[in-house]
């Protein structure tokens, strides 16, 4: 059987023992180590990749990199480590990536790591590894790791290493699941949009359709990249929670490095794509403490909608504050899903659900437990009537009024319906859009109110 070609990567000028004892152990546990050097202050001779060798790739000399701020260095040798690794991945002679590092060596190496394919074991050992890693992971699978010490092999560091690499090498082993016959779909989701995304799922496996269904809570983003990998070809985009998230820079939004933009991938590869505000009536940020002092002076003079009069927003959980978007925002948020969406090249619909978005944007004689806002709670803390239709959200007349003037309704159905989305109807509403296009046999009608 042959040995998993491991990368041990990092900054061997100043991790010279750390990175040696990556390679050591990568080789005591059935792995081939190649050492690859991404100093930024005084290059190794001994690494199997060299310095010199790494910033080939992009053009750039050693003395370049030593001449730049800190913080330019690190880019110019991040993105060269991510050709240099994509191209020896490609060669068989990239299995597995493992570094061993601080925030400096993190945020370099990382750079190569969100370069390889899906699947590839990456992992980080960082005392970082207890803070926020999100600008570190993108929307990569990339494991981290403390190991209790930025440097330093002792007998708590050395039992930790010594497991992630007995790790990426048994993980650098396991074999590709063997492709089986069934089409992949993607349905984005939250737990409050959860009884629409499990009657979709069923539904599409019904017809002999494997689904994908990602939180959105920055994975949007992973679910493009997939989509333009080829491995998805059809979206029900039913929770495109990113998008007032990432309006609000929540930490749940799509990744701050993330090079794509959301709402583009279905459109430009030309597949089958439906399209729902799903919970667009509210934003996922973090803890309330952390929530920035403006939002919360929104929320206690009025500005924003807040939670029975309390002038404080609803608390999801501990880790999650909903922040709920004003009419102008979701004005502007359906001008940019438009903008998107306009660029497609395949059968796509945008499907209204007029009553509300989420279990929190409902009246309260529609909830029960089942639909995730107990009854006898009252309205949802999103909730917010229609003047002239009280039976249906603001938002959802709002945003209807804006995308029949900004969607291009000649490549774009555009439907509303007097349903929740909650009712079982509304979902299969989206799965009687989305079937003709999976049969190819899909025309574009336009706009239309269905039932």
């Amino acid at each position: 059987m042959r040995k998993p070609k491991i990368v041990c990567a990092g900054m061997c000028n100043t991790k010279s023992a750390e990175i040696r004892y990556l390679a050591e152990q990568v080789s005591v546990f059935g792995g081939e180590p190649l050492i690859m050097d991404l100093s930024l202050g005084g290059a190794v001779d001994w690494a199997d990749v060299t310095l010199a060798e790494v910033l080939a790739a992009t053009g750039l000399s050693v003395d370049a990199v030593y001449a730049a701020p800190r913080a330019e260095a690190i880019q110019m040798v991040g993105r060269a480590a991510a050709k240099t690794v994509l191209r020896m991945h490609a060669e068989g002679r990239c299995d597995g990536i493992i570094s061993w590092a601080g925030s400096v060596g993190t945020t370099t190496v990382t750079h190569a790591m969100r370069a390889l394919p899906f699947g590839v074991p990456k992992v980080m050992l960082t005392d970082m590894a207890s803070s926020d890693v999100s600008m570190w992971m993108g929307n990569k699978d990339i494991s981290f790791l403390s190991p209790t010490a930025e440097q330093g092999i002792n007998v708590v560091t050395s039992r930790i290493v010594r497991s992630a690499c007995a790790g990426i090498v048994a993980m650098a082993q396991v074999e590709d699941a063997p492709q089986g016959e069934r089409p992949l779909a993607a349905i984005t989701t939250y737990g409050v949009t959860t009884p629409a995304v499990l009657r979709c799922a069923s539904a599409m496996e019904a017809m002999g359709w494997d689904c994908a269904m990602f939180h959105a809570v920055g994975v949007g983003a992973t679910m493009e990249d997939l989509v333009r990998s080829g491995m998805i070809t059809a979206v029900i985009d039913l929770t495109p929670g990113e998008l007032t998230n990432n309006l609000f820079s929540s930490p749940y939004g799509t990744p701050r490095n993330w090079e794509g933009v959301r709402l583009t991938a279905a459109s430009d590869m030309g597949i089958p794509q439906v399209i729902v505000p799903g919970g667009l009536d509210q934003c996922a940020h973090g803890a309330f403490d952390k929530l920035p002092q403006r939002f919360k002076d929104d929320f206690r003079i009025g500005v924003r909608q807040d939670y029975r009069g309390t002038g404080l927003p609803y608390l999801h959980n501990d880790a999650v504050t909903v922040m709920v978007p004003t009419l102008d925002e979701v004005a502007e948020l359906a001008r940019t899903m438009a903008r998107q969406i306009n660029r497609t090249k395949g059968p796509t619909a945008f499907v209204i659900p007029m009553r509300g978005w989420s279990a929190y944007d409902q009246r309260g004689e529609l909830a029960s437990r089942e639909r995730g806002w107990a009854q006898g709670n009252g309205d949802g803390p999103t909730w917010q009537p229609d003047t002239q239709n009280p039976q249906w959200s603001r938002r959802a007349t709002l945003m209807l009024e804006v995308l029949r003037t900004e969607l291009d309704l000649t490549k774009v159905d555009l439907i509303w319906t007097d349903r929740h989305i909650l009712d079982p109807e509304f979902a299969d509403l989206v799965m009687a859009q989305i079937r003709p296009m999976i049969a190819g046999t899909w025309q574009a009608i336009g706009q239309c109110e269905r039932a």
